[in-house]
């Protein structure tokens, strides 16, 4: 028995693996990193902060934002001086 995927299938991981690559892959996995320890150190001390809705997007804003640009920024500062 074989399975039969679509032939768009390949297309689409190829183009998503050359669009997530060096740089930008760096900033989304740091965002993601402190969007977790965030949400982590957030609902383990639920007296710091109120859990509702508008904080857990303001984590997520700010933590996953702010962490991913600095993280895209420094990677790509490098991979541009490793240029030169």
């Amino acid at each position: 028995m074989t399975q039969e995927t679509p032939s768009n299938v390949p297309a689409t991981t190829a183009r998503l693996r050359a669009i997530l690559r060096g740089p930008i892959l760096i900033g989304i996995i740091a965002a993601v990193v402190a969007i977790v320890l965030s949400l982590y150190g957030m609902l383990t001390n639920p007296s710091a902060t109120p859990l509702n809705v508008r904080s857990f997007l303001l984590v997520v804003l700010i933590a996953g934002g702010s962490w991913g640009l600095i993280a895209w920024a420094i990677a790509t500062a490098a991979v541009e001086a490793g240029k030169d």
